[in-house]
């Protein structure tokens, strides 16, 4: 299990089905995936996401609200068949678009990929009108890299090298040292 401020991030149960096949069920959140999912193909797709934890130790988890403990998604490390290359991916209930939980949830798999895995570098792919996710990649400090062919559809490819994300997380505790601390006085 991973944790964030917000989120719990942990491995699929049976108990997730329902929430899953909702959201992979509905049209407008899958249109940058796939085609929406039946809820046998729900349930088969958890079983293949999560069949790699033991072997290889990547796969998705599920993504839980600490706050109300609902399953709003799912995240982690896949492998990208056209490559090889290790890919974070993540997908977020629509209803909870626009807070910054996909970020947070797929940085704390790229933290889990470059600390406990040793990886040199994770890629995200993304079709190139998909302006949310390509907006979580940069983030997540990802950099645009080209267009290529992968999931049999033309998109686009970001990665991020282990250095540079250590290279990012220093920058910003540094700023975030640079922040002069304030006594609050009450009245």
């Amino acid at each position: 299990m991973l944790e964030t401020r917000r989120l719990l991030l942990r491995r699929f149960n049976e108990n997730d089905i329902e929430a899953i096949y909702r959201m992979r069920g509905d049209a407008e959140m899958m249109r940058f995936i796939r085609e929406p999912q039946n809820r046998a193909e729900s349930v088969n797709w958890v079983k293949l996401v999560s069949s790699l934890w033991e072997k290889e130790k990547i796969g998705f988890y599920a993504v839980v609200e600490k706050f109300s403990g609902q399953v709003i998604g799912w995240c982690g490390l896949w492998r990208l068949k056209e490559t090889g290359e290790t890919e974070v991916g993540y997908a977020i209930d629509k209803k909870f678009w626009g807070r910054g939980l996909a970020s947070e949830a797929a940085e704390a798999f790229l933290e889990y990929g470059f600390n406990q895995l040793n990886l040199d570098k994770i890629v995200a792919v993304a079709f190139p009108e998909n302006s949310g996710s390509r907006r979580v990649m940069e983030k997540i400090g990802m950099h645009y890299d080209y267009t290529g062919e992968f999931y049999d559809n033309y998109l686009v490819h970001y990665s991020i090298t282990k250095d540079k994300f250590k290279q990012d997380r220093q920058d910003r505790q540094d700023e975030a040292a640079s922040y002069p601390v304030r006594p609050v006085h009450s009245v």
